[in-house]
């Protein structure tokens, strides 16, 4: 019996979907074609009918709209929030956690992802940088909502590929050196031992707060 013409596509968000969870989790160079395959309930010799190689799978999962953040960290933000906590200090405590570093499947895909990608082709450093570029802008809508900036969108997704306007460009430079310190410090942390990893993400998480202005200079947080 002949597939019908939605087979394809539908078969083709299967494996997205399993190749983006894989990444996100593993890494892209610990990552194979078979794993892929296997946990999209399928065999490998149907990948190649979707995708050319491991490559063109990444960037197909980036133009698909590759979430950076899970789900369980999304619904403790935007929980955060309702409550009344500021977003840039549920982020940092969250981001900056021993619950985070121990659990790379249920956070941030780019501590993860940054220290492999490098090592690979054009094409999927090239998927990369747009994953940087789109959660820097976001997190610099973010900083300026928080500020009560005037003029600029009233809501953006953070996970949504939505084009952010009317941005003060300081926002755009603190996001990226802020995200620059978070993932930097997630990706130490996992190489060290538990004493060296809570004073990294301890210091880090101070620095950030403090430069906004959340906790006074010389103030301390609790590890997380």
């Amino acid at each position: 019996m002949p597939y019908s013409a939605a087979h394809k596509p539908k078969t083709r968000i299967r494996i997205l979907n399993a190749a983006t969870a894989q990444f996100k989790k593993h890494g892209f160079e610990n990552v194979t074609i078979d794993q892929v395959m296997a946990a999209a309930g399928l065999t490998r010799g149907g990948f190649y009918a979707h995708f050319k190689n491991k490559e063109d799978l990444f960037v197909a999962c980036v133009e698909n709209g590759m979430s950076l953040l899970s789900s369980p960290v999304l619904a403790k933000l935007r929980k955060a929030e309702m409550r009344g906590h500021d977003w840039v200090t549920a982020f940092a405590e969250l981001y900056l956690s021993r619950l985070h570093i121990e659990n790379p499947d249920m956070g941030c895909a780019l501590p993860t992802l940054s220290t492999e990608v490098s090592r690979s082709g054009d094409k999927a450093r090239a998927a990369f940088s747009k994953l940087i570029n789109q959660a820097t802008e976001k997190l610099a809508w973010k900083l300026a909502k928080e500020d009560d900036v005037p003029g600029i969108d009233q809501h953006i997704n953070i996970d949504s590929d939505k084009q952010v306007r009317n941005l003060p460009p300081e926002y755009q430079q603190e996001s990226t050196t802020m995200l620059a310190m978070m993932v930097g410090a997630v990706v130490l942390s996992r190489a060290v031992d538990d004493q060296t990893a809570d004073r990294i993400l301890a210091d880090t998480r101070d620095s950030i707060l403090t430069s906004r202005g959340k906790i006074s200079a010389g103030e301390t947080k609790q590890a997380g």
